[in-house]
């Protein structure tokens, strides 16, 4: 210290040149940024999985950086013909001078016709053109600038607006717009600091001095970190500078002001420049030297970090270095040259600064220790048990709709449905073919399932490729038409079996419908008076004189013969018309009822049981399903039922044919006795005109007796031609009977059996009703050759049909918690689901926004916590060695900790209460974290070491005293370093807004609560208790 302030201008000098020539040579951070900036996920998480994956899928190279941007195309009141043409031209601009842009292919629906509804909204009024773009040799936001230049070179109808977004592009805006608000920060910072400066030592000088020495500080280490970032890939993120800017310029700002502080106090005590300057070494300088000891430690726990983001806040321990370096150097030489003139105007009146409210507080904490800790708990518990710790990752927060990447990302959010923004893909690679009916039906169960998954609105794969099931290929679809063909088999039984009874009630024909014996009795009886007519006529013959006395005898038994053939004839008559309508009316229901109908429904049972056999062996867990089971072996029995009933037609059939022989010869025989009936009608009315002609007058005796004689013998002769065949007749008529009551108990056989057929059937669909809900998929051999199927295989595999994916459309914005929490599900589901099916994957990846979010969320927590726990550890360890005390190094530790949950808790209730946010962003509880662990711990070093310097001291005094000398640098330090997180809030970024909140609220329950109140009582409490 001695040489410094020897040659103070020496020190100035080195600085001055070492300061130009990092200025001169400093890389391009903002490029370096860009390039390097953005949170990088760990290739083995599913996002970064399903990127490589998704190269092989599009058959791209490894080195090839791969981006997908998308073109949105809008018109406010919908495209006209005009619009499409001005959309086309552009699209088939971009196609031709693909490489000049470095893209690698376009999708839109003008070359994939059946994406029409993917890429164009509902409502007409936007078109989307996807494309892959080749990052790996120009920045993003080259080729964007690039592209906008073509559209903007078209001439375009005055309403069509054409917006480009993307992941990328949104990442690349949000990097933008941080490095505006830090620009921002930057000038509102210095500008704060000079104030509270001026205010504090009310000098013009001390700012300028202070905000030079750190400005020195800054150059160095940003281009320090811009180095080796550019050359040796160091970590860097978006907020890098930004941070490096905050630190620098608050705990630097802090460390200058205890030091200018006791410079200021040793000149008031009447020391010379020189001995205050060692003085000031001596005590103040050590508490610059432990305090950034704490910082660097706090900082460099994060080299242990796997997440790039966090390795990259090293750069602030390396710019504690710097500062630490410029506070023992440049600082102490700047003391020297200005020496009283550092405090100008006001030098001549130089005196110490008392803090009569932290004197206060430590007069109270001390006197009542237990009801100021009681009254702390009371007041801090219910805000630290409200603490929800629920992060968002929605970069879209940070933006606003001037930037046209957020403007596109919102179009296609209101046209479309949300999740078809940034939709999530999985992506399924195997070693073997995977366009077999097998792998088809296991990715078809692995869409299924993720299909029912809460928050998953469609699916899009290749057995779904318009984001429905391809039905035909269902067994469930398979089982509907099953069952309708059951129930279509079951009314033909039914109506078959309706016509099988009617035939049946028609050949219930009545006995007096075939009482031919009755008929047959009358035929004798007309014969036996016909003979004794006959008798009569030949004695007659023998004798005139007789004659007249037979004749009387002859006429009266002809005149009862012609009454009895007369009755007989008209009841042959009504009795054969009964017959022949009975007979007729059997023959026309049998004859037409088509018996081929029955072997049709048995072939179709048979085709049931074979269909049924089918299915089986295109799903095999088929054969373990217990109703699968019991309904195979129902339709088993209904074809051996069926069979039974084939035999019992074809028994119906044949005896049928039998009697309908029978039939024919009965009727044959039946029409035997209408024709004699009606000769002998015939002739009895000849014999009663010759009886007539007898009676009248024996003039004509000799004419009527030749007539009568010649009408007996042949009214004679057909009875007895009748009876010879009435026996014949008799047998035929019976035989008939016979046969009709055996027709009709087969028909009964059969109409049971249909019956008995009926109601397995019915038994069989009630089994098989379950399979109309299953999700069982099998694609036939056969279908996988057809050109319909085939673009399906080309939309959603690989040319080697070795890689397939799955796009799934979530049902919310895929920024939001939500949409990660349902990706998180589906990567467990899908985790699951993949040891279940048959198929074998030897690598998986889930892609999209909302996939490398939930890494990056899973990154965050598993980094978090080891870091957290590293930094405690290290900072206890710290403060251990500065105190020589576990108790004071753990109280310190638990304030800070209190103080970081109280101001979390704040921060949500105002973001998620007032402004209704959703979460704070996931970076807010990390930085914040870091600011004050290992910033405001920082308070803690200077209140401890002043302490020591009155440890001689009762403690309630020397906690007083030391509360009163310090608390004042404390206050000052805290505001200025509150003003200087304040200062980010024009940033307009979120995630720095809140940052910025919830370190000024942390802050200054610090200074001016937890500190003066909570540590004194603490230390007070141990001293009773210990």
């Amino acid at each position: 210290m001695k040489s410094v302030i020897r040659r103070p201008w020496l020190n100035v000098i080195v600085w001055a040149v070492v300061t130009l020539a990092f200025i001169i040579t400093m890389p391009d951070i903002n490029k370096i940024v860009r390039l390097k900036g953005e949170p990088k996920i760990g290739e083995n998480y599913p996002s970064q999985v399903a990127a490589a994956i998704e190269k092989e899928y599009q058959g791209y190279s490894k080195d090839k950086k791969l981006s997908t941007v998308a073109v949105v195309f809008y018109s406010k009141n919908g495209f006209s013909n005009d619009d499409i043409a001005a959309v086309r031209r552009i699209i088939d601009a971009l196609d031709s001078q693909k490489e000049k842009y470095h893209i690698l292919d376009i999708s839109t629906h003008f070359k994939n016709p059946e994406l029409k509804s993917y890429y164009v909204s509902s409502n007409n009024k936007v078109i989307l053109a996807s494309l892959h773009v080749d990052k790996s040799k120009k920045e993003i936001i080259e080729i964007r600038d690039e592209i906008y230049e073509l559209i903007d070179s078209f001439e375009k109808p005055r309403n069509l607006e054409v917006y480009l977004t993307g992941g990328d592009l949104i990442t690349q805006d949000f990097i933008k717009a941080s490095q505006d608000g830090v620009r921002k920060t930057d000038a509102i910072t210095i500008l704060f600091i000079i104030i509270v400066l001026v205010l504090v030592f009310r000098s013009p000088v001390t700012p300028i001095v202070s905000i030079l020495t750190v400005g020195v500080s800054f150059l160095v280490s940003l281009s320090i970190v811009g180095h080796l970032a550019d050359k040796f890939n160091f970590p860097i993120s978006t907020f890098t500078r930004t941070f490096i800017v905050v630190s620098l310029f608050g705990i630097g700002t802090d460390y200058n002001l205890l030091i200018i502080s006791r410079f200021r106090e040793e000149l008031a005590n009447g020391k010379n420049v020189d001995d205050a300057i060692l003085t000031t070494y001596k005590t103040a300088g050590k508490t610059v030297i432990f305090s950034c000891l704490t910082v660097f430690a706090g900082f460099s726990a994060f080299a242990a970090a796997t997440f790039n983001f966090f390795k990259a806040m090293t750069a602030i321990a390396i710019s504690v270095l710097v500062l630490l370096l410029v506070l023992l150097t440049l600082v102490p030489a700047v003391l020297k040259i200005f020496g009283k003139n550092l405090l100008w105007p006001f030098n001549k009146e130089i005196k110490h600064t008392y803090s009569r409210l932290w004197e206060s507080a430590a007069h109270l904490s001390t006197k009542y220790p237990y009801v100021v800790l009681t009254t702390v708990a009371i007041l801090c518990i219910p805000f630290l048990l409200s603490v929800r710790g629920d992060l968002s990752f929605n970069t879209l927060n940070e933006l606003s709709e001037k930037y046209k990447s957020v403007k596109g990302f919102n179009l296609i959010s209101q046209n479309f449905s949300v999740g078809k923004t940034f939709p999530v893909t999985i992506y399924l690679k195997s070693d073997s073919n995977l366009a077999t009916s097998d792998s088809l039906s296991s990715i078809e169960k692995i869409s299924d399932i993720l299909s029912r998954q809460k928050g998953i609105k469609e699916v899009y794969s290749v057995t779904r490729p318009q984001g429905k099931v391809i039905e035909e290929f269902t067994l469930s679809k398979q089982a509907d038409t099953v069952i309708k063909g059951v129930d279509s088999l079951k009314d033909g039984l039914l109506k078959v079996n309706a016509a099988i009874e009617k035939i049946n009630k028609n050949l219930n024909v009545s006995a007096e419908e075939f009482d031919v014996q009755k008929l047959i009795s009358g035929l004798s009886q007309l014969e036996n008076g016909l003979y004794n007519v006959k008798t009569a006529l030949e004695k007659l013959n023998d004798g005139f004189e007789k004659g007249l006395d037979g004749s009387k005898k002859v006429y009266s038994g002809l005149a009862e013969l012609s009454k009895g053939s007369s009755q007989l004839s008209k009841g042959f008559k009504e009795f054969y018309s009964q017959y022949t309508k009975s007979i007729n009316g059997v023959k026309q229901k049998i004859e037409g009822f088509d018996f081929n109908q029955v072997e049709l429904l048995v072939t179709s049972i048979k085709a049931v049981n074979q269909n049924l056999k089918a299915l089986s062996n295109k799903y095999p867990e088929l054969s373990k399903d217990i109703n699968y089971l019991m309904a195979a072996e129902i339709v088993s029995r209904i074809e051996n039922e069926s069979n039974m009933l084939i035999s019992k037609v074809k028994e119906f059939s044949s005896e049928y044919e039998k009697i309908s022989g029978k039939m024919s010869e009965a009727d044959k025989a039946l029409r035997l006795i209408s024709s004699s009936i009606d000769a002998i009608s015939a002739a009895s009315e000849k014999l009663a005109t010759a009886q007539g002609k007898i009676v009248d007058g024996y003039v004509q005796i000799d004419n009527g007796q030749k007539q009568l004689i010649s009408g007996t013998q042949l009214m004679y002769s057909k009875l007895k031609e009748f009876g010879s065949q009435k026996d014949q007749i008799l047998k035929k008529v019976d035989e008939l009977q016979t046969g009709l009551s055996s027709l009709k108990s087969g028909l009964l056989q059969i109409s049971s059996a249909l019956n008995k057929m009926a109601n397995s059937l019915q038994s069989f669909k009630s089994y098989f009703e379950g399979y109309k809900t299953t999700n069982i998929f099998y694609v036939p051999p056969e279908a996988l050759k057809s050109s319909s199927f085939k673009k399906a295989l080309d939309s959603y595999m690989d040319k080697s049909r070795t890689i397939t994916k799955i796009i799934l459309i979530l049902d919310t914005n895929p920024y939001t918690n939500k949409a990660i929490d349902i990706v998180d599900s589906v990567e467990k589901v899908l985790k699951n689901t993949l040891e279940f099916v048959d198929t074998k994957f030897t690598a998986v990846g889930v892609g999209g926004i909302s996939s490398s979010n939930n890494d990056l969320r899973s990154i965050y927590f598993k980094d978090f916590k080891s870091l957290r726990l590293i930094m405690i550890i290290s900072i206890l360890i710290l403060m251990f060695l500065i105190s020589r005390s576990i108790f004071n190094a753990a109280a310190m530790v638990i304030i800070v900790f209190v103080d970081y949950y109280l101001a979390l808790s704040i921060t949500e209730m105002i973001f998620k209460g007032i402004f209704k946010y959703e979460a704070l962003n996931w970076a807010v509880p990390f930085f914040t974290f870091v600011v004050f662990l290992a910033l405001g711990i920082d308070y803690s070093v200077f209140l401890l070491i002043r302490f020591y310097e009155y440890r001689n001291l009762e403690l309630s005094e020397a906690l007083k005293l030391t509360s009163a000398n310090i608390g004042h640098v404390v206050t000052s330090a805290v505001i200025i370093l509150a003003g200087t997180f304040a200062a980010m809030l024009p940033s307009g970024i979120l995630t720095l807004m809140q940052v910025s909140i919830c370190v000024v609220i942390g802050l200054v329950l610090l200074a001016f609560f937890l500190l003066p109140f909570l540590y004194n009582s603490l230390m007070r409490i141990k001293r009773d208790v210990i």
